[in-house]
């Protein structure tokens, strides 16, 4: 296991509470709430043509919307438009830094304590096209304790951020929540969940059924879907996305980003976030996000292998959704949960039923979707939820939602916490 053989001098430094969920810990996180997260170095500055194809072509998408200008040139939005969910790649926050005394309280806040990406929430309200330069203001809103985790069986701690985007005009594009669990690694290790989970090994059948279902791939494109023609209980065309690589995840990376960094910069790194660091099996540090490619690694949390980035099935989800309803359509709001993990040799089908539709009292066409990713052992990995608005034969195209009033061009309002 990691760190086994690994030199003591080589590992950040630690006292007994690191690694561990502790009052202190959960008071510091708290500290956090409310706090304007500083983004000076995106991934991305700037949306552009290339970073959009990058983003999209990394989790298997090659819709000609988000990839091919000439095409897209015929749409009704004129130009290239990102994926919905490449905003987690963009944005430049207002705010430069922490002040020191605000920094102090919420130092160290549950440090070594493991991070799960858990689930999130999205309003869409404006496309991102290649030149928009985006705003983002993200900052912690929630901290509370969970006594019971299904992971660890001990207690966890749920954090929730919340993100808005707004472009270079103080339009809203949108908002965004993102959930994460803290659980201790020993207690996950102890808990042994999922270690009678074997990978798969694929024989010629099987491949040829991914095969044919890549071939066969559904995307509605320019044939306008019309709110009249869809009925609670239709079925969107599944997709398949396995099975799941490095090479996959590497693809990914390459347009999503990603905390890692390279050699030297990885070392100026370490230095400025030491505990986001940990001795690997030959004993030099390695980045903590190695979980989704390093089994070694992984397994000292209690996985049996090295699983995927938890927003890349939020790209699937919202893949499925994009491809059913057309150029016409606007996915308005979607939310997931990551209730089991997606492990290399998986396969992922995408799922999707229309559960009801309805004219909201704005005149929009709605329809709202129930979302799954499930695996080729039948388990549900990402439950989700979608809204989205539809052309009308009668009263005519999509009008984009209006953002709620005060929010374009002025910082969010601080919101009120729970304790759950």
């Amino acid at each position: 296991m990691s760190g086994e053989a690994a030199d003591p001098k080589n590992r950040p430094p630690r006292d007994e509470s690191f690694g561990k969920i502790t009052e202190e810990g959960i008071e510091r996180m708290r500290a956090r709430i409310g706090v304007e997260i500083p983004q000076t170095e995106p991934y991305n500055e700037y949306a552009t043509t290339d970073s959009i194809r990058h983003f999209a072509r990394g989790y298997g998408d090659d819709n000609p919307l988000f990839t091919n200008e000439a095409y897209a040139k015929k749409t009704r939005w004129r130009h290239v438009i990102a994926p919905p969910t490449f905003l987690v790649t963009i944005g430049v926050s207002e705010v430069r830094e922490i002040p020191p005394e605000v920094r102090a309280r919420g130092a160290h806040a549950l440090a070594g304590v493991h991070e799960f990406f858990s689930g999130d929430e999205w309003e869409w309200f404006r496309p991102i096209y290649p030149g928009d330069r985006l705003v983002k203001r993200k900052a912690l809103r929630d901290v509370w304790v969970k006594e019971a985790s299904q992971f660890t069986g001990e207690r966890s701690v749920i954090i929730r951020y919340r993100t808005d985007w707004l472009n270079q005009r103080g339009a809203l594009v949108a908002f965004y929540w993102e959930s994460y669990v803290r659980a201790e690694r020993d207690a996950a290790v102890k808990q042994k969940k999922y270690v009678e989970i074997k990978r798969p090994q694929y024989t010629e059948e099987m491949v040829k059924e991914i095969d044919e279902a890549y071939e066969r791939e559904f995307r509605r494109g320019g044939a306008t879907l019309y709110w009249e023609d869809v009925e609670p209980g239709q079925v969107l065309p599944p997709i398949v996305k396995g099975a799941m690589k490095v090479t996959d995840l590497l693809a990914w990376v390459r347009g999503f980003g990603g905390g890692m960094q390279a050699f030297k910069l990885a070392y100026f790194h370490r230095k400025r976030h030491p505990k986001f660091y940990t001795a690997n099996e030959w004993g030099y540090p390695d980045i903590v996000e190695r979980v989704h490619w390093d089994d070694v690694w992984a397994q000292t949390i209690g996985n049996p292998y090295a699983y995927d980035f938890g927003k890349l099935r939020g790209a699937f989800l919202a893949q499925a959704v994009t491809s059913w309803m057309g150029d016409e359509g606007w996915l308005w709001k979607m939310s997931d949960q990551y209730r089991a993990f997606n492990y290399y040799g998986d396969t992922t089908w995408v799922k999707g039923t229309v559960k009801k539709k309805a004219v909201t009292p704005q005149g929009s066409h709605i329809v709202e979707l129930e979302l799954a990713c499930e695996n080729q052992r039948g388990v549900i990995t990402a439950p989700g939820q979608a809204t989205v608005i539809l052309p009308s034969r009668v009263n005519g195209p999509v009008q984009l939602p209006a953002p709620p009033p005060g929010v374009e061009g002025a910082r969010p309002a601080p919101e009120k916490t729970t304790d759950e």
